[in-house]
């Protein structure tokens, strides 16, 4: 038995080429969808004091955990001794502190390590602050947490070339939260 065939009814033509586009043009907008946009990333620091250590990427802080810590210093310590820069940090104030700071940019990674001995203990409401220099700008490189002996370390790691910034500056801060420079204690140069 045949089925009849008709002509094809205009309306139901406009419906079917109605579907087709909305079919069409709902794959083309879910596939732009899933294109992932560029995106530019900050670089990522790592500052490791006494009291702790973090990481930064962009505005992201978390905290480490004490082996992270350990495998950042090992880490550090290495590239610091086979591919470094030394200079040594002299007082410029009335106390008899001294130190060394030690840098090196390697397998895009900047290193950087401060030492420092003879500070007195800041009394409270006070901290001392590590600082890179170039020209104008300052670059804190975290919080120099000082022993009962007057000793204190920092390491730092960034994902950027820090190697214009020659200067290094140990500052003793008022807890304040004015992110510049206050009194420095000792300095050098690269």
């Amino acid at each position: 038995m045949a089925v009849p065939v008709g002509k094809p009814n205009v309306q139901n033509l406009l419906i079917g080429a109605g579907v087709i586009l909305l079919v069409i043009a709902g794959f083309f907008y879910f596939r732009s969808r899933d294109v992932a946009e560029p995106t530019t990333l900050s670089p990522e620091e790592i500052i490791v004091q006494e009291e702790g250590a973090v990481k930064r990427t962009g505005e992201l802080v978390e905290a480490l955990s004490e082996e992270e810590v350990k495998v950042l210093k090992q880490e550090t310590e290495s590239v610091l001794s086979s591919a470094g820069e030394t200079t040594a940090l002299k007082t410029v104030a009335e106390i008899r502190a001294s130190g060394q700071a030690k840098r090196a940019f390697s397998d895009g990674k900047f290193y950087f390590k401060l030492d420092a001995e003879g500070l007195i203990l800041p009394e409270k409401g006070y901290f001392y602050e590590g600082w890179l220099k170039k020209g104008d700008d300052y670059l804190s490189v975290g919080r120099l947490e000082v022993g009962e002996g007057g000793q204190g370390s920092l390491f730092y790691t960034v994902s950027s070339d820090k190697s214009d910034y020659a200067a290094v500056l140990v500052t003793l801060e008022p807890e304040n939260g004015d992110p510049s420079p206050a009194s420095t204690i000792l300095e050098g140069d690269f």
